[in-house]
């Protein structure tokens, strides 16, 4: 079933913006045991892959592997390391405290000013 990203609100530290794309992610918080591939062109044929272990491991507490992306409609930028509220509303709903981790301002001839966002949820 389809469902239309239509009536989406999107507010961060009690600002509200005018959203034309909103990304949520959910990806690895970094604290778990995975392995990397150390496996190089001397192998031969036949030979068992070669793993270690992460040598750099995701920042211990508060990462959460999820992040949201916004693209809006506005001509300033969210400010940086700010931390708030972060509120998505529609089809997906998301309630967080949020950290802006960067933010930049597009400016193309025959468009509107566009502005992009990326959070990092506790």
């Amino acid at each position: 079933m389809s469902t239309y990203a239509t009536g989406v609100g999107f507010s961060f530290a009690g600002s509200n913006y005018t959203v034309t794309s909103v990304t949520y992610s959910l990806g690895e918080t970094g604290g778990g045991a995975d392995l990397i591939d150390a496996s190089h062109l001397g192998l031969t044929t036949g030979a068992s892959v070669v793993s270690l272990s992460r040598p750099l491991l995701g920042t211990p507490g508060g990462d959460t592997g999820k992040t949201v992306s916004i693209e809006y409609i506005g001509t300033a930028p969210v400010a940086q390391n700010a931390t708030g509220t972060l509120a998505i509303t529609g089809p997906v709903s998301v309630s967080a405290t949020a950290t802006c981790q960067s933010s930049s301002v597009t400016l193309t001839l025959n468009d509107i000013v566009r502005g992009s966002a990326e959070f990092q949820l506790e």
